[in-house]
């Protein structure tokens, strides 16, 4: 278990802490992570597709959800499942916040949680509509635990118990996304059919069935991955180069790509990560670029008062799509 605080020169302050789970989880959960923010203002976070789901357990107050690309609301829940996503979005709160975040794999998922998992895809979905009656009971002990520690356990003893009693993907749709994965999204959807011995309709119904996007999107998600990562770990490149490098026809298509899945161009999003905001860590999942900290937008007046926000004044609108 790995723990991380801070201070924000708004005087506010926050913990991380990071837990891995048992071994038998390993493949399916990639880990847990417990947060507590008392920021002292609010905070909006633009969160990028990737290959992982994530199961939110939230103590206090709710988190505002949001489609980066079209604008639309995608409601406000305080415990949440949010499906594969090809587009990004913006989940934003007054300050104040409380919980831990699961990471699942797909494969993971869908073994934990069963078939609903594919359903959730393009989705969040309140955490007792996905489990059902547990969830009020695993969210009460969650919150009533001594401490990161007890709360980690209690997690792996509650998805051990489940993986035991749950489902696989078809063989050949783990291929499929294991090829997927080894190529970072570049191999073409027909040659992985013909490595199953499916049709290539029959691997699209299926794979969607089960992962939830069809395999072209799961491919546009990973090479958007290694496109951010290339940007962040290569900036002598020029967006040609990296173009090239992940599997683009040119910088246009990266850019045209890039925007209808993020709803920015690469150098605004690389622009946010760069805006100081604190000393917390950027990203949800190590080793990924996920996140970049945004303005801030007025939110409604009840949605402030009611969930953290205590300061007089909102900060003026200051958007995202034309930076």
């Amino acid at each position: 278990m790995r723990t991380a605080q801070g201070s924000t020169g708004a005087g506010g302050a926050w913990e991380l802490v990071e837990g891995r789970p048992e071994p038998r989880l390993r493949g399916h959960i990639l880990g847990y992570r417990g947060f507590r923010q008392d920021l002292r203002q609010p905070r909006r976070r633009l969160e990028v597709p990737t290959d992982v789901l994530t199961l939110t357990i939230g103590f206090g107050a709710p988190m505002r959800l949001l489609d980066a690309v079209s604008g639309g609301s995608r409601g406000s829940l305080v415990s949440s499942v949010a499906g594969l996503h090809r587009t990004a979005s913006i989940g934003e709160h007054g300050g104040r916040m409380h919980g831990v975040a699961v990471s699942l794999t797909p494969r993971g998922a869908y073994a934990v949680l069963g078939p609903v998992a594919a359903e959730l895809a393009s989705q969040w979905a309140d955490l007792r509509d996905v489990l059902g009656p547990p969830a009020a009971e695993l969210v009460d002990r969650l919150a009533g635990a001594s401490g990161w520690t007890l709360r980690f356990a209690l997690l792996d003893a509650f998805f051990t118990a489940r993986l035991a009693a749950g489902h696989d993907w078809a063989p050949e749709v783990g291929l499929a996304w294991a090829g997927l994965r080894r190529s970072a999204g570049t191999v073409p959807v027909a040659r992985l059919a013909q490595e199953s011995g499916w049709s290539l309709r029959r691997l699209q119904s299926r794979f969607r069935a089960q992962v939830g996007l069809p395999p072209k999107q799961v491919a546009q998600i990973l090479r958007l991955q290694r496109t951010l990562a290339a940007f962040v770990a290569r900036p002598e490149l020029t967006g040609a180069e990296i173009a090239a490098l992940c599997g683009y026809y040119d910088q246009a298509h990266l850019d045209r790509t890039f925007r209808s899945m993020v709803g920015c161009s690469p150098g605004a999003f690389l622009g946010h990560r760069a805006a100081p905001a604190g000393a917390e860590p950027t990203d949800r999942l190590v080793g990924r670029i996920t996140t970049a900290v945004l303005p801030e937008e007025p939110l409604s007046l009840s949605y402030k008062t009611s969930h953290g926000w205590q300061g007089e004044s909102w900060p003026g609108p200051r958007g995202l799509r034309n930076r």
